[in-house]
């Protein structure tokens, strides 16, 4: 994406030229994406490509060694050695982001300890400093939403893989953030609970929400997407629209990948 086309658009998520390595590993090569304000991005590729690494850059849990990075207008101020290599970055600028950019992992990462609601409650009662009366609600709000209002009490082993999934959802939901991750949020599910998941995750693509998705569900992403990304062993091979990704791909490898998971 040029310069104009980047000025022209309100970005919610803008990298630029992101590196990164684990060890002498490379996963990332020079990777470049953005993601426009109400607009869904999904990334996709075999395994060990690279996407979950990207992803788990956008929110920091990774430092890109190379690279820049600007989330919900806010520009990352990474420290850099002589080597011009991210070193570090300011914890204070690291919780700002938090309370802008919520995400959904593969495996639910629930507090077993605490009830549904309580997990969902939990980040606005610390981040955002909300009182346990608003947070509550806001809880039993987004509960609602993925269909979980009667499971407030509940523990999470007393829920099943899908179940554990929308709370995480209304976990994420409830920090009202600008931006919205999954990473393979389907993945650990059985097969007969993905499409509990997926019918939640498309509700919130159709409301208009700003969300960057690592998915493996071809169908789904090709529904709900703006764009979609393909990732090839840390090189961003192929993206467009959805129409030109599946239909008009002009990456050998992309359209390899296509036809092995259709």
């Amino acid at each position: 994406m040029n310069n104009t086309t980047r000025q022209n658009k309100t970005l919610a998520v803008d990298a630029r030229h992101l590196q990164k390595h684990y060890g002498e590993v490379p996963v990332l090569h020079d990777v470049s994406l953005s993601v426009t304000d109400r607009h869904v991005v999904s990334i996709i590729g075999s395994s060990g490509s690279g996407k979950s690494t990207l992803l788990r850059c956008m929110n920091l849990l990774e430092i890109p060694d190379r690279g820049e990075l600007t989330i919900a207008n806010e520009a990352i101020r990474f420290q850099r050695n002589a080597q011009g290599d991210n070193v570090g970055i300011d914890r204070r600028q690291v919780h700002k982001l938090r309370s802008q950019v919520s995400m959904v992992f593969q495996q639910f990462n629930l507090w077993p300890h605490l009830s549904v609601l309580g997990n969902v409650i939990e980040a606005p009662l610390r981040v955002h400093g909300l009182s346990r009366r608003e947070a509550i609600e806001r809880g039993e709000h987004y509960l609602a939403k993925v269909g979980l209002a009667d499971k407030r009490n509940a523990f999470p082993s007393f829920l099943s893989g899908g179940q554990q999934q929308r709370v995480a959802i209304a976990r994420a939901l409830a920090m009202e953030p600008r931006v919205l991750l999954f990473d393979e949020p389907t993945s650990a599910l059985d097969p007969e609970l993905v499409n509990e998941v997926l019918g939640v995750i498309g509700g919130l693509a159709g409301e208009g929400r700003t969300m960057l998705l690592v998915t493996h569900e071809m169908s789904f992403a090709r529904e709900v997407s703006n764009e979609i990304v393909f990732l090839h062993q840390g090189h961003v091979e192929e993206a467009g629209s959805p129409q030109q990704v599946f239909e008009q791909a002009r990456s050998d490898r992309c359209r390899q990948f296509l036809s092995s998971v259709a």
